[in-house]
């Protein structure tokens, strides 16, 4: 290393030279030059260029007699200490070079400057729905062209104040009252490389509804038509719908423009109706529908209709069928003709159909039931009829054609379902009897428990207007059954051998039974009675279906069921696949037997065992035998020379099994173990080879799958057996594999080379070890506690010792100096006294040999005591005087005052007299900041006046 005072006497030997020259130059003497440099070479300009914007940039440095600038970006050169440089499209990363020539000298030195690209923001936008709604949350997107990315940020401005700010593309939005009429969303993009910005906003109106009135009259006057108009108040816009008299009409929307800023647009509604039917109070709806919140509001009417004119009986008799009945035309003073209607049509008069001369009554002589109907009489007083209030007439008739429907013959614990009809106005009422059992109403519900007599059923129609009676009677036989039917025997039946099944079932008063035996798809025998025995024959059958038919002897009723049964087989097991294989690759083999109905399979392969995928294989023709087969894909990971595999298929209903086994012969194994005992550590050399190959044509590197390349850190040996790391690093870690092309044999005679499958070989899983990263000590679910911790006097706190460590590192606790615990995480109980303590955490490695600590110091809380007044023994009346109040506290106190009787905060007091008085009081409470302990103290002072005369 060279002083800095060396190279200020060699700079001035160097100028003195200079000038001995010079003068020896004047003299007649030879000149000598100095020439030095280049050094100190810079790039001064921005570090982050945005394409389409130019920037400069500036090579310096220190050279004498002059310096030549040479320009270098990938291809391109220039000269110059200057550059101009403006890029027209996305690119990576930018590297420029400086070059600096003396050509004096011929020395040269450059500097390099790594440039980052960015592009954008541009086209910039906000997506979502068109208009908020109160009470649901709408998300919105924002979405820009940056390169490489974008950041997002969010206002929400309410009238004319930021009321929401958020971070990201996406933002969720609420009207925060009902009373917002609009908000406006501002989204700014900004490039995260070259930090520019661009912004847009979007004003999104509320959807509101409210106001809902109907303007109209509320009085109305039969006969005669309304106009009715409905209003709301409404954001976008509403639909709106009317109601009255059980009917629904949708109005014309009207949009009532907006005078001045202030106003809320309104919606409005129109509904024109005619009265024409009599009730003294009729309600009018209008209901209004947001069209994009769908939100409802509804408001009513009531109409009062004045002056009816209607229809009614001309006496109090109902209207009975065969008997005479009259109805009047009522309510109008004056009229100039009536005319009578029914169901809307006119009705003539006839020899049973009669009318008044004023025509005021219409009457039935006699009265029928096709006479039902809606009357009304069309009064005509002035120049519009009006249309009286109907009357419906139901024509009192029955009962007649009475019957019972339902079953013939019941069964045991079946439930039935009578029912009884008659022609009958009004509804007829129906009473029945089961026995000493009466029920009320058309339909009879009956469920037998146990087997009975013939039971009678009866049902009796009675109108409840004209008193008139009918009745009708049902006889029942009874039986029960079948049911709970089941058949029993073996589950599967063998070849040759004779299998015994019965049937049974419960019946009253018996039940009959009879069997059909079906062999493939065909009728191969059939039996009475309630056993029977099958026996399969010696031909290769697959399966047989028993079907067993119970009938009641009585009702006929029958049940059936079927047995479907395999005739079990296993043989003929075989393993399809390479006898052959090569230790890294994957192959498929298959296990096949003749078995059924069906068969499991269970491999076993190098002390594991595995279930593969049953398959089916398809019957092509009748004289086929059921196959099942199995399939196992292994990858040969282990080098062995012979590897049994072994296949054991089991029949699923016989439980029969049988095995095979296949022989494997594992050749040429290739693998990658590292070069040392060493364990993988960060920070240091590493080394991975691929054994395994005599005479590879080439070797390539893999790392989890994909082909790993050369770098200044990762380097290959010449044949590429060898894979060096320097130093490894953490992102190091996964599975090493290499891909092997083995040499092909060479024919001399035809010059043609044998071409070789690639051979991937068994991966070798690397874990880096590393750590320990940055310690800290920490509280749970509160994190690092800093440079002190505050604990209480007694208290126990939960510590942990956080660190990032491949294999997990040891941890050790140091508390006042004393090992106290080895466990990732401890409770601290403090000592006291001291009240403050050192705390470290000491992780380490047993890997990598490294190790880090961590330090706190531990304080416990005392105080406050020893409280002190500093300050004047007396006081002057005009006279300020100032006072400090002290204590020792751990970690804190806090002081409060009482003077004249009023508190005041902090350490120091200023007090000023201005009264005549002999002595003052003053207290200090002093308070600790964590505990909230408090102590205090209290001074009197004297008080003197030295200006007082005594007067």
């Amino acid at each position: 290393m060279v002083h800095p005072s060396a190279c200020v006497l060699l700079l001035l030997l160097l100028t003195c030279l200079a000038g001995f020259s010079a003068s020896e130059t004047e003299q007649g003497g030879t000149m000598v030059d100095i020439s030095y440099g280049p050094s100190a070479v810079g790039i001064s300009g921005v570090g982050i260029v945005t394409v389409g914007i130019p920037y400069f940039f500036q090579c310096t440095a220190k050279c004498y007699p002059g310096c030549k600038f040479t320009w270098t970006r990938g291809n391109v050169t220039s000269q110059g200490p200057e550059l101009t440089l403006q890029l027209l499209h996305v690119a990576p990363t930018q590297t420029l070079t400086c070059t600096v020539v003396n050509p004096t000298t011929g020395k040269s030195a450059s500097v390099q400057k790594t440039l980052l690209v960015a592009a954008g923001p541009s086209n910039i936008q906000i997506s979502g729905p068109p208009m908020l709604t109160f009470g649901f949350v709408s998300e919105f997107t924002c979405s820009a062209n940056c390169y490489p990315s974008c950041s997002y940020s969010w206002s929400v401005i309410l009238n004319g104040q930021e009321y929401k700010t958020a971070q990201g593309n996406t933002i969720s939005v609420s009207p925060p009252r009902e009373t917002v009429s609009h908000e406006t969303l501002i989204c700014k993009a900004e490039d995260t490389v070259s930090h520019l910005f661009i912004s847009t906003t979007l004003k999104l109106w509320v959807a509101t509804l409210s106001d809902i009135r109907i303007a109209g009259e509320s009085t109305v006057t039969m006969g005669k038509q309304y106009r009715f108009l409905c209003l709301a108040t409404c954001i976008p816009s509403c639909s709106f719908t009317w109601k009255y008299m059980g009917k629904t009409f949708v109005g014309d929307q009207i949009q009532i423009p907006i005078l001045h800023q202030g106003d809320i647009r309104k919606f409005s509604s129109q509904l024109e109706i005619t009265v024409n039917d009599y009730l003294k109070i009729e309600p009018l709806t209008c209901e209004a529908t947001n069209t994009v919140s769908q939100a409802k509001i509804t408001t009513t009417k009531n109409l009062t209709v004045i002056d009816p004119i209607s229809v009614r009986p001309a006496s109090k008799a109902q209207p009975v069928a065969g008997e005479p009945f009259s109805l009047q035309c009522v309510g109008s003073q004056n009229p100039a003709s009536i005319t009578w209607l029914k169901n809307k049509h006119p009705v003539p008069a006839s020899e049973r159909v009669q009318f008044s001369p004023d025509n005021t009554t219409m009457s039935f002589s006699p009265l029928q039931q096709t006479d039902d109907g809606l009357y009304q009489c069309v009064v005509a007083e002035g120049e519009i009829p009006i249309q009286s209030v109907g009357y419906k007439m139901q024509v009192n008739y029955g009962p007649s054609s009475v019957v019972i429907s339902g079953v013939d013959i019941v069964t045991v614990g079946n439930l039935y379902v009578f029912h009884c009809s008659a022609s009958c106005y009004p509804t007829c009422q129906f009473t029945w009897t089961c026995g000493n059992v009466t029920s009320q109403g058309p339909e009879l519900s009956l469920q037998f428990a146990e087997p009975h007599l013939t039971q009678n059923l009866t049902c009796t129609a009675v109108n409840p207007a004209t008193g008139v009676s009918v009745s009708a009677q049902k006889t029942l036989p009874m039986t029960a059954g079948p049911s709970n039917m089941q058949i029993s025997g073996p589950a599967f039946l063998t070849a040759g051998v004779a299998s015994n099944f019965t049937c049974s079932a419960d019946c009253y008063p018996s039940c009959s039974y009879a069997w059909t035996v079906v062999l493939e798809d065909e009728l191969s025998s059939t039996a009475q009675g309630h056993t029977i025995s099958v026996t399969p024959p010696s031909s290769a059958v697959i399966s047989e279906t028993l079907v067993c038919k119970a009938e009641d002897t009585v009702s006929h009723l029958s049940l059936s069921s079927s047995l479907h049964l395999w005739v079990a087989s296993l043989s003929d097991i075989t393993i399809t696949g390479d006898s052959t294989v090569s230790m890294g690759k994957q192959y498929k083999f298959s296990c096949s037997a003749t078995c059924i109905p069906s068969c499991s399979f269970t491999w076993k392969y190098m002390g594991k065992t595995f279930v593969g995928d049953q398959i089916q294989i398809p019957i092509l023709r009748q004289e086929d035998i059921l196959k099942l087969t199995s399939r196992l894909e292994i990858t040969v990971s282990d080098y062995s020379k012979i590897e049994p595999l072994t296949c054991e298929a089991t029949n699923t209903v016989s439980h029969a099994t049988v095995t095979t086994t296949k022989n494997l012969t594992v050749t040429d194994p290739f693998s990658v173990q590292p070069s040392s005992q060493a364990l993988p550590v960060a920070g240091q050399s590493f080394s991975l080879q691929c054994v395994g190959s005599q005479s590879p044509a080439s070797i390539t590197w893999l790392k989890d799958k994909l082909p790993m390349l050369a770098s200044e850190r990762v380097q290959f040996s010449p044949d590429n057996t060898t894979m060096s790391f320097s130093p490894l690093l953490r992102a190091d870690g996964g599975l090493y594999q290499c891909l092997v092309l083995e040499a092909g044999n060479h024919n001399h005679n035809t010059l043609v080379v044998e071409s070789r499958t690639p051979i991937l070989s068994v991966g070798y899983l690397m874990n880096v070890n590393y750590g320990p990263g940055e310690v800290l000590i920490a509280q749970p679910n509160k994190g690092p506690v800093g440079e002190e911790l505050v604990v209480l006097p007694g208290s126990t706190t939960e510590l942990q010792c956080l660190t990032d460590c491949l294999p997990v590192c040891s941890i050790a606790w140091f508390y006042h100096g004393t090992l106290v615990s080895t466990n990732a995480s401890m409770l601290l109980t403090p000592e006291t006294p001291p009240y403050k303590a050192a705390l470290a955490c000491v992780a380490f490695n047993s890997v990598t040999k490294r190790n880090r600590t961590a330090e706190t110091v531990v304080a416990v809380p005392d105080g406050p005591k020893h409280v002190v007044i500093s300050g004047p023994d007396s006081l002057e009346i005009g006279v300020p005087a100032s006072f400090t109040c002290s204590a020792e506290c751990s970690p804190s106190c806090s002081f409060t005052w009482t003077v004249y009787g009023n508190n005041v905060t902090g350490s120091g007091i200023d007090i000023l007299v201005n009264q005549h008085i002999t002595e003052e009081s003053i207290s200090c409470w002093a308070e600790n900041t964590f505990t909230g302990k408090t102590a205090m103290i209290s001074e009197r002072l004297s008080v003197s006046d030295p200006h007082w005369c005594g007067c």
